[in-house]
């Protein structure tokens, strides 16, 4: 899954897109593949985003979570059978292994083709091919995860291989011969191969037919040589070994050719296999965060009811938080305002996140949305620094994306500006900031601009939505505990986003933040009374 030319990589971190990648992540390398070759939906491709994303709704509404999960669970354990089916493709003989690959491989395609139920939405993996395929090879199971090339397979390998178990039966009784004869001679037990003989129990030299290999001070340690009758029987049983290695050679190489033959097709099943895997984590993504499918508009827009910035969201559950969904409908260029700390930065990432999900053809996390596909996506302003220091500022940092970003002209943009221009003079960044959202408004985008400056909305000429802010003065902490005082403000904030018509919703509520953070109190005294 790649951002193609939708997304820079400082819109990509300020969107979390490595996070949306790694929730979608598929289980297995068929779906690795599959998965790295996603690319955004383009403008004029509406009708096919869309239809991705009913299909991805049909999967998560088909099937409950526990199916998904041991769809999941096909796919991870599914070994990777594509270099099996290349090596057959190419001529190589396969191996043992590769036809245990390949086995469990077919396996899989069955379990799963079991567990969809015959849902359309869904790829069918087992094909006439794979099913085939998996005939072929089935003599050889052993056990659940085992592979033998068995006897029934080619009964000229039944014949060698009984060939050679009677020659290694001959061989073996002949050295059974040679080693009792010695032992006689010795007046006592020795092994087949190599013995110790106590130089104290010796009388005299060793017999015709024992040669020592080492000798120590106190002992000889000998074997048994080969009699005539033994190489005779020796060459017998290597012969048959040959034998025996060309008939498995015979059968594996009828089995590679029955998989060649196939192999374009189980090309197409692997690649239906990672299909799936893809869909079903999309499925699974769906369900868990109870995404609606958007529908996907021609003319540019993003209009969103009870959306959800999904990391965010997790964040703030982990600490027993709860995100307050977020509705908005952005047709043009549009500033929103509010408080410190009230969620405009989060309202940008949400309308960025549902834009970006759209993209890639997936339901979105919100209870109803209309979404255009946009050429790309860019954030500027907080966030948005490359890195830290370097020659240029943040003001200038910020002046060369909106550069090339204005110069790369790919339309239809949707612009995230989060309080672009702030390191500049209050009066120079408004003026900047209006004639940024004319310019946008001149090309054609949509986008948001978050802001603290006053008057944006009426000199620009563009819509205004606010936050509604603070119910009241939050009741300051007894103690200095910051997530006391997150607590306090959450309670305290109406996150609620609103279209207003007049300056007076432009409120920051700073000092009141800043107090219940606790600041000094003096300090806060003293600003309270040069504001009056």
């Amino acid at each position: 899954m790649k951002p193609g030319a939708l997304l820079d990589d400082i819109t990509a971190r300020a969107l979390e897109f490595r996070w949306l990648r790694t929730a979608l992540a598929p289980a297995s390398p068929y779906g690795d593949r599959i998965f790295e070759r996603i690319v955004p939906f383009a403008p004029g491709e509406e009708a096919q985003a869309e239809a991705r994303a009913r299909r991805v709704a049909a999967i998560a509404s088909g099937f409950s979570s526990q199916t998904l999960d041991a769809m999941r669970d096909v796919f991870r354990n599914a070994p990777d059978a594509s270099n099996a089916i290349a090596r057959a493709s190419m001529g190589d003989t396969l191996s043992d292994a590769n036809l245990l690959e390949l086995q469990r491989f077919f396996d899989a395609c069955v379990r799963l083709d079991t567990l969809t139920d015959e849902n359309a939405a869904l790829p069918r993996v087992a094909s006439a091919a794979v099913v085939e395929s998996a005939r072929r090879i089935e003599l050889g199971r052993a056990g659940k995860f085992g592979f033998y090339l068995a006897d029934a397979f080619d009964p000229a390998l039944e014949r060698a291989r009984s060939s050679l178990a009677q020659a290694q039966a001959e061989y073996d009784a002949a050295r059974g011969r040679a080693t009792a004869a010695i032992a006689t001679l010795l007046g006592r037990e020795v092994e087949p191969n190599e013995f110790i003989v106590m130089r104290a129990d010796l009388n005299g030299a060793l017999p015709d037919g024992v040669r020592v290999v080492r000798e120590a001070p106190t002992y000889l340690l000998c074997e048994i040589e080969e009699t005539d009758a033994t190489l005779a029987a020796l060459d017998r049983r290597d012969a048959l070994a040959t034998a025996a290695a060309a008939a498995e050679e015979t059968v594996r190489r009828a089995l590679t050719d029955a998989i060649r033959e196939h192999a374009a097709a189980l090309n197409a099943a692997a690649d239906a296999f990672g299909e799936a895997d893809v869909l079903v984590a999309a499925a699974r993504f769906t369900q868990t965060h109870d995404c609606t499918v958007a529908s996907i508009v021609s003319e540019p827009a993003l209009h969103a009811t009870g959306a959800c910035f999904i990391p965010l969201e997790l964040e703030l559950e982990k600490e027993g938080r709860h995100f307050t969904p977020i509705s908005i409908a952005i047709d043009d260029v549009a500033v929103l305002t509010g408080p410190n700390m009230g969620g405009k930065s989060v309202c940008l990432r949400t309308c960025g996140f549902i834009a970006i999900c759209a993209a890639f053809g997936l339901p979105v996390p919100a209870s109803n949305a209309a979404v255009a596909l946009f050429a790309e996506i860019s954030w500027l302003g907080v966030g948005a620094d490359d890195e830290p220091g370097g020659l240029l500022s943040s003001f200038a940092r910020e002046v060369v994306r909106l550069r090339d970003l204005l110069k790369r002209d790919r339309r239809p943009l949707f612009a995230l500006l989060d309080e672009f221009a702030r390191t500049t003079t209050p009066r120079e960044g408004k003026a900047l900031l209006v004639a940024v959202l004319k310019r946008l408004q001149a090309i054609g985008a949509r986008g948001l601009s978050a802001t603290h400056l006053a008057g944006i909305a009426p000199a620009a000429g563009v819509r205004h939505f606010a936050v509604r802010g603070l119910r009241g003065i939050p009741n300051r902490p007894a103690t200095s505990d910051l997530h006391q005082a997150l607590e306090s403000l959450a309670s305290s904030m109406d996150y609620t986003i609103e279209e207003v018509t007049d300056e007076a919703a432009a409120r920051s509520d700073a000092i009141a933040l800043a107090a219940l953070l606790g600041l000094d109190e003096r300090v806060i005294t003293d600003a309270y009374d040069v504001m009056e």
